[in-house]
């Protein structure tokens, strides 16, 4: 997989050999979901505005001049990002959890 700036979109799927290349035992990794809708705007504006949009921003200008993806397709997805926080809209995401002994 072809890395930008430090970054990796599957680290969550590489927890475990990771953990046991590194000599962990007992390693366990569990996906951690969020799901956002309008049934629970603290979430709407805490996680999906405040910091999954926000933090996805905030690379828009690395992204467009590395020449990542094109500014209108960036711009199309962040207005995707914020039209998930409206009444019908929903977020989901899923993040991963690892624990293991030493």
């Amino acid at each position: 997989m072809q890395r930008r700036a430090g970054g990796n979109a599957l680290i969550g799927r590489e927890l475990y050999p990771l953990l046991d290349q590194a000599g962990y035992h007992s390693i366990r990794v569990s996906p951690r979901m969020v799901y956002v809708d309008s049934s629970k705007p603290e979430w709407v504006e805490g996680f999906t505005r405040k910091t999954f949009t926000a933090m996805t921003e905030g690379i828009r200008e690395a992204a467009i001049h590395s020449g990542l993806i094109e500014q209108q397709v960036f711009d199309q997805g962040i207005r995707d990002l914020y039209r998930t926080t409206e009444r019908d809209g929903v977020f989901c995401y899923t993040f991963f959890k690892a624990v293991g002994s030493k």
